[in-house]
């Protein structure tokens, strides 16, 4: 049992170390951009052109034309607004409660229906770790914050801004809507970018020293399935803890149950030639700063962090064909279920419709009571009236995105006014 184990997590961390060995090769740390005190880099520009990075990309500013994949120039402009909401956040004093965030991630995790382990292998295969992950949406959610702040709760609608424009483009709606719907979906890569950059090689270490932690939970004897699995459950949130940036050494003192639990789980370096098989075949692939999931053995669950390494050879071998197909395995299911969104009947109300029809609650509605809704304008007739109240939903959210865009616009003009931008591309 302990030698599948073994192999399962050696499997992830594979792919895990692969990807973070390509793209620290990759990417070079040439300025493009200063904004304020904060610099852009041209590995910045790289890893933002990445087909998985735009498909997350999810913020309103209005720089990239709805469904247009984005030039090197767009994507600058883009990262430089992005820097400047990043500062106006800290401005404001806006933060997030970490455990928050990390239950949003679940719910998208949930939502594509895979495990932990799963996810983490589909985001190595987008040559991205759970961290990087994280950090990212930390972002989003922060700038998204922020945004509602300043701009859509500032954005002024009435039911008189929607008949109007009904008047005015009562043929158009449906064809607007879905230009509107159409904009929500991210743009299509470049033909030749489709494809995922699956690694053929890994990288493996040999000889040499490491010091490890370990953190271990011990399984009570006689214990029941369901105890099993309460202790693994918390082993997941730990592991989860330390792959997003949390202190190895803390976590182990807070929740190890072993003799070295004081000293934050130090086992303190061990020659590579006096590890048992299983062990150096599991060290071999990690980097100092790597972390296992969670080892199951007869009456524990163990985790495992490299602190540090000397004297380690390091050679390249082929990256087993398993692993690679399972990694573009991943990726091309999440491009089936956007080519599924993207190619949906016209005639059925997708999710992003639902989303965006949900909004005029907090637009022409917002603040009338029933007598206030139901009360004539005066702007449309009574047979106008009728054929808007189909189509009322839509005209509401087609406006109220205008307005946003608009006020946007207005805003990140005036917070680049007050900026110093000095773009070196």
């Amino acid at each position: 049992m302990k030698s599948s184990i073994l192999t399962f997590i050696v499997f992830i961390v594979i792919s895990i170390q692969t990807v973070q060995c390509v793209s620290s090769s990759v990417y070079s740390d040439r300025v493009v951009a200063v904004v304020n005190n904060d610099v852009i880099l041209e590995s910045d520009l790289k890893k933002h052109k990445q087909p998985f990075m735009r498909n997350i990309m999810n913020l309103p500013l209005g720089v990239i034309p709805p469904g247009k994949w984005p030039t090197e120039k767009e994507i600058l402009d883009e990262l430089i607004v992005i820097r400047l909401l990043e500062q106006e956040a800290v401005k404001k004093g806006i933060n997030l409660d970490d455990k928050a965030v990390e239950a949003s991630i679940e719910s998208i995790r949930k939502r594509n229906n895979l495990s932990q382990d799963q996810f983490v292998l589909f985001l190595a295969a987008n040559d991205m770790t759970y961290a990087d992950y994280k950090k990212i949406m930390t972002r989003q959610f922060k700038l998204t914050r922020l945004i509602d702040s300043e701009v859509t709760r500032k954005v002024p609608m009435s039911e008189d801004d929607a008949q109007k424009y009904f008047i005015a483009n009562r043929d158009k709606i449906d064809e607007q809507f879905s230009k509107l719907v159409e904009g929500l979906t991210p743009a299509r890569p470049p033909g030749e970018q489709v494809k995922p950059d699956i690694p053929t090689h890994e990288e493996m270490f040999i000889g040499g020293k490491i010091r490890l932690r370990q953190i271990t939970l011990k399984i009570p004897s006689e214990a029941k399935q369901k105890d099993v699995h309460k202790v693994m459950e918390i082993s997941k949130r730990i592991f989860q803890d330390s792959v997003a940036g949390g202190d190895f050494a803390k976590l182990a003192q807070k929740y190890s149950q072993d003799p070295n639990s004081k000293n934050g789980g130090d086992l303190g370096f061990i020659s590579y030639k006096d590890m048992v098989p299983g062990l150096q075949k599991m060290v071999q692939r990690m980097k100092p700063g790597d972390v296992t999931p969670p080892l199951k053995t007869k009456d524990a669950i163990i985790m495992f962090y490299l602190a540090d390494a000397q004297g380690r050879q390091v050679k390249k071998v082929p990256l087993p064909e398993k692993t690679r197909k399972e990694m573009e395995k991943r990726w091309k299911e999440a491009y089936e279920r956007r080519d599924t969104r993207q190619n949906r009947n016209p005639d059925s109300e997708s999710s992003e419709e639902n989303e965006l029809k949900g909004k005029q609650k907090n637009g022409a509605d917002s603040g009338k009571t029933d007598d206030q809704q139901k009360k004539p304008s005066g702007i449309l007739s009574a047979l106008d009236e009728k054929e808007y109240e189909k189509v009322k939903n839509k005209v509401i959210s087609i406006v109220r995105n205008d307005k946003i865009q608009t006020r946007m616009k207005e805003w990140l003009e005036q917070l680049k006014k007050n900026s110093i931008i000095d773009v070196k591309l």
